[in-house]
């Protein structure tokens, strides 16, 4: 075979493979409450700015302190519901949670926002109208992520027509099906919901083989130490 076959035949193959490159891929990390920005998130990371705690009748936010010296910061949004007391009504709680992603909107670098929402199956209509809301409510200029579940990539009444500009799962904390999801995303992630292929949130403490995680060109990270014990997903096997 000629030499610039060879060559093209060889660039065909890489395109067609679905792994990212490396030095090009896009890492994030997620900054919660007291968390150090590692060196290699320093052009851009997720940074919690507002918690809101849905529990019962109540309803607590907690806004950030202080933003960390990234480059670009795509402000989070985390709505947490409880599990132990569940909302009276959580359609009462619409207009706090829109209002905090509008706050969001303002006070992004990146043109990102983040909705980090872990709404329960009795919860998913309100958790889909919301998303809808919101991404016909923000900027057009501010692009909407939110994260999702890893059990949600194989529910498309989730992911089907959503409405987010970004959906991003969260491989990791991923409770008793853990093991067989994960043999999922390392063996046969074409059955993951369409959404679920694009962009992932890894752990360093619940690391993938480097193949899996290279198949995202954007990647978010989670370290259960905030990033103060010098973790560096470089050396996730």
């Amino acid at each position: 075979m000629p030499l610039i076959f060879l060559i093209l035949a060889l660039l065909a193959c890489a395109a067609g493979s679905g792994v990212a490159n490396a030095a090009d891929a896009q890492r994030i990390a997620w900054l919660w409450d007291g968390a150090a920005l590692p060196a290699w998130s320093q052009p851009e990371a997720a940074v919690l700015q507002r918690h809101i705690l849905l529990s019962g009748d109540t309803a607590l936010t907690r806004p950030r302190a202080r933003w960390p010296n990234a480059s670009r910061i795509t402000p989070v949004v985390h709505v947490e519901v409880s599990t132990v007391n569940s909302p009276v009504d959580i359609e009462s709680r619409r207009a706090m949670i829109v209002r905090a992603m509008h706050e969001a909107a303002d006070a992004s670098t990146s043109g990102w926002v983040q909705l980090d929402m872990e709404a329960k199956p009795s919860q998913r209509v309100f958790y889909r109208s919301l998303v809808r809301q919101l991404r016909g409510e923000l900027p057009p200029q501010i692009k909407l992520s939110v994260t999702a579940l890893a059990w949600w990539c194989r529910s498309p009444a989730w992911l089907d027509d959503l409405g987010a500009d970004e959906v991003v799962p969260m491989f990791f904390r991923m409770g008793k099906d853990s093991a067989r999801l994960r043999d999922i995303i390392q063996h046969s992630p074409s059955t993951l919901h369409a959404s679920c292929r694009n962009v992932a949130g890894f752990s360093p403490q619940e690391a993938f083989p480097s193949d899996v995680t290279a198949r995202y060109p954007k990647t978010y990270w989670f370290d259960r130490h905030a990033w103060k014990r010098g973790t560096d997903i470089e050396s996730t096997p």
